[in-house]
């Protein structure tokens, strides 16, 4: 779970804590924002790294939760979507 603020000062941190999950995860991470009381741009683009890094070995990063900090930010930007369930690309035969 990520909690209280998230920007350019604490995101690094947040980052590194999600990939070392993501690296011990054998499918991806599901990362509860809920408790998120500030998500400005800095946390935004680190968990669109972790996502990139996710899809460039077969994992997933899912938002579980998003508080409505977060959710507003990732509605306005129009990420939101990358990080349902249903933006999991299915695997190739």
């Amino acid at each position: 779970m990520v909690n209280g603020e998230v920007d350019y000062e604490t995101a690094p941190v947040m980052s590194a804590v999600l990939r070392n999950a993501l690296r011990d995860s054998a499918e991806g991470v599901d990362v509860d924002l809920s408790a998120v009381r500030f998500w400005d741009c800095a946390a935004l683009n680190a968990l669109l790294r972790l996502r990139r890094e996710a899809l460039a070995h077969g994992k997933t990063v899912i938002v579980r939760s998003p508080s409505r900090t977060a959710r507003r930010v990732l509605d306005l930007t129009g990420t939101a979507r990358l990080f349902r369930p249903s933006a999991i690309p299915s695997p190739r035969p």
